[in-house]
């Protein structure tokens, strides 16, 4: 069923998109084709449960080609009114050595379709309602160090609603829904214990001139059908989650931005009970020489369970949660529609084993095409 509605989701974007029999869109925001070579290192001592025979290792190495293409556009506008979609296609093949019976060759499959309207009221605020379809496939997926998310089908929308400022403070009410349905291939029928539905409630607020400060705080319930609790009058896993933060962001010729969000996530199940501290930060600024740019994106975490157990406390999938997780590339424009960028990428997750970790090492050459919009 969710397929199904998947699949309808991203025909309902593709008609809309110019030369489509439906709604003619009104004005391109974007459209980038993408293209990209890689060489990732992957290491850590680990057990792995992710694969129907045995064939972790200390470490690997990868090739991996990637393409895609992503765009947006407004499919309606008016005064008070507006009406936007978007979408984004790709595909990442692997060829990866260093294990110990064979070699792989994973290939990764994504796409994804939203939609956003925005209504706005005079003297009142906006209102933002949202929703998406996502899709990813895996073939042949790798056992440990070489880690890659597991497939899945999921739907989620949500709508926000924000203030006009009063005495220069702007506030914000939003909610959310999720429901997610993960592949179990052949032999990992583990995977799919992550299937899950979740509920979201969040408040914020934010001020400043010349730069944003933000506070904000979010309750999730997330629910999982298919993981039992361990627990006879609840039988079934049931989450809830309470994240608290903050964040400070400058845009001008730079864009510079920290924030710190704490989570705390407990469970009718022991097993997945944890605190956890993130510290991200971003920043994108030209470089005084040949015309270069750098960004940079990190998110720093630090966990800890509550309940010490012996045995395995996570199923494969759920492990890259509060991951640790940095980006570093250099861009120049090669001329107005091209742009090359080299980058730099490194994880550190859990394994499905709680509390051991994995790395990822990586070095990418990406190409961005702009063709010309109508």
């Amino acid at each position: 069923m969710m397929h199904r509605t998947f699949v309808a989701a991203v025909l309902i974007t593709s008609i809309l998109v110019p030369g489509g029999r439906g709604l003619q869109a009104q004005l391109w925001q974007d459209l980038v084709v993408t293209m990209g070579m890689s060489a990732e290192g992957y290491d850590g001592n680990l057990a792995s449960a992710t694969v129907p025979v045995v064939d972790s290792t200390n470490s690997v190495a990868s090739a991996v080609a990637e393409t895609g293409v992503r765009g947006s556009l407004i499919l309606h506008t008016s005064r008070n009114n507006q009406l936007s979609a978007g979408f984004d296609l790709g595909v990442r093949q692997f060829l990866a050595s260093g294990f110990e019976l064979r070699d792989y060759a994973p290939r990764e499959t994504a796409t994804r379709a939203q939609l956003q309207f925005v209504r706005r009221w005079l003297g009142v605020g906006a209102l933002r309602a949202y929703g998406s379809a996502q899709r990813r496939r895996i073939d042949d997926r790798p056992p440990m160090p070489l880690f890659l998310q597991p497939g899945f089908d999921r739907l989620f929308g949500g709508a926000q609603f924000t203030t006009l400022a009063i005495d220069g403070v702007t506030f914000d009410v939003s909610a959310d829904v999720e429901t997610a349905d993960y592949d179990a291939p052949s032999g990992v029928s583990q995977i799919d214990l992550l299937d899950r539905n979740s509920y979201a409630a969040g408040l914020g607020m934010t001020w400043g001139e010349g730069y944003d400060i933000r506070f904000h705080g979010s309750v999730r319930w997330i629910d999982f059908p298919k993981q039992g609790s361990f627990d006879e009058r609840e039988p079934f896993r049931e989450d809830r989650m309470l994240t608290v933060g903050g964040s400070w962001r400058y845009q001008r010729m730079i864009l510079a931005e920290v924030g710190v969000d704490a989570i705390v996530n407990r469970s009718n199940s022991r097993r997945p009970e944890y605190d956890a501290v993130s510290l991200r930060t971003r920043l994108g600024a030209p470089l005084p020489i040949w015309d270069l740019g750098v960004n940079l994106y990190a998110v720093i975490t630090g966990k800890s369970y509550v309940d010490e157990t012996p045995f395995a406390r996570l199923v494969p999938g759920e492990e890259a949660d509060n991951a640790t997780v940095v980006y570093l590339d250099v861009n120049r424009a090669l001329n107005p529609q091209l742009d090359a960028a080299l980058r730099f990428g490194f994880t550190r997750a859990e394994t499905d084993i709680g509390q051991a970790y994995f790395r990822r090492w990586g070095l990418s050459l990406l190409l961005n095409y702009r063709p010309s919009l109508p």
